[in-house]
């Protein structure tokens, strides 16, 4: 393929309805306009760009791209060897911050960059977006580009960055769970679970008993931002790699405009808001998103097994046929039947010589090992 055009947008605003219509993003959730924008419009601080491709004046892709500052958690010590390498690598780059160009959604797990209109060759389109990706013009330069997360069997088609000098980074995997037909209530979920793990999650229930769950609408979530947002931010003051928070104000846009498929349970002890967690019903898959929590209190009640607990009674509830419980603390979610499914991200530094230099220092980030247990009876 070639004679492909590029066309750049500042504002999914700007951008024209046809070209969601052309590449059928009203089949995709998480590419329609209006969930696009819920994002723009509740978090300022990150740069959006929108590059659409086209060929034959004919649109063949949409690109979505976030410029931000990524920094490393100074305050965490006795980091294990991967995650020294990756503090090395983030003061190589450029000291405590580094502006970085992602394709793709930093606050989704998954491939949410890049859609392509179907029966278009895609390799030629990842080709382009690498050459094009280094060309946009943000307020600070950016040092380093992004793309993310890819599952194994698309990395046949978008290794073709490699070629533009982007590496291969393997990230935490996406924790997803298979929702069986026989499943018609939490207890025959708990059914088919070994004894050991059936007792862990009773014992999670259990300490949690004193908890009270509510679900928010929008007006709540106007109510309540101040706390849901320190909630949340519990959560990423622990994070490694610091990208820009997500704004609680998205998910009041998104509850209004998508108000079935928005899912948001806060919970509550002795009238003071101890956690909250967030789901998107997308077709038949329930994914959960972020979650917040107070951890002064988080062992005594149990807040986050319970959170994890609540997420499969929901998917149950609701006859999904799969839960994706997202990245991060993966042996626990293991505990409860998710298995993982592997991503890739390929990134590269800007200048061609330090980008001799950075993708050895890339290849020695690994991701913590963890055990992986098989909860369910044979």
């Amino acid at each position: 393929m070639s004679n492909i055009e590029v066309t750049y947008y500042s504002s999914v605003k700007e951008v024209s309805e046809d070209v969601f219509s052309d590449v059928s993003c009203e089949n995709t959730f998480y590419f329609t306009r209006d969930f696009l924008y819920a994002f723009e419009l509740a978090n300022p601080k990150i740069e959006y760009h929108y590059l659409v491709l086209s060929q034959n004046n004919t649109t063949i892709s949409l690109a979505i791209l976030q410029g931000m500052s990524v920094a490393i958690d100074n305050a965490q010590e006795h980091l294990p060897f991967s995650e020294r390498i990756a503090r090395s690598l983030q003061c190589y780059i450029s000291a405590r911050n580094v502006h970085t160009i992602v394709c793709g959604n930093v606050f989704l797990s998954g491939n949410y960059g890049v859609i392509i209109k179907e029966g278009i060759a895609q390799e030629p389109i990842y080709s382009t977006i690498a050459q094009m990706i280094q060309t946009v013009q943000t307020k600070k330069k950016a040092s380093v580009f992004f793309f993310k997360d890819f599952v194994d069997q698309d990395l046949s088609v978008v290794s073709e960055v490699e070629k533009h000098q982007f590496q291969s980074l393997v990230v935490e995997p996406n924790m997803r769970l298979k929702i069986r037909t026989t499943w018609i209530d939490f207890d025959q979920y708990k059914a088919t679970l070994k004894s050991k793990y059936r007792v862990k999650v009773n014992k999670a229930d259990k300490k949690s008993s004193a908890l009270t769950v509510k679900s928010f609408e929008a007006e709540d979530i106007d109510t309540y931002r101040n706390q849901l947002q320190q909630l949340y931010s519990n959560i990423t003051d622990r994070a490694l790699f610091k990208t820009i928070d997500l704004e609680i104000e998205t998910y009041r846009l998104l509850k209004i405009r998508f108000r079935e498929s928005v899912l948001i349970n806060t919970y509550w002890y002795e009238n003071r808001m101890v956690g909250f967690a967030t789901a998107f019903k997308v077709n038949n898959r329930l994914d959960a998103h972020f979650i917040g929590i107070d951890y002064m209190c988080n062992k005594e009640l149990s807040i986050y097994p319970r959170i994890l607990n609540d997420y499969v009674r929901l998917g149950i509830e609701m006859k999904v046929e799969e839960i994706n419980f997202g990245r991060t603390s993966s042996e626990i979610k293991s505990t409860l039947g998710a298995i993982p499914e592997n991503l890739t991200c390929y990134v590269r530094h800007r200048r061609t010589v330090a980008n001799l230099f950075f993708k050895p220092l890339v290849r020695q980030i690994k991701m913590k090992p963890y055990k992986q247990h098989t909860p369910f009876k044979k």
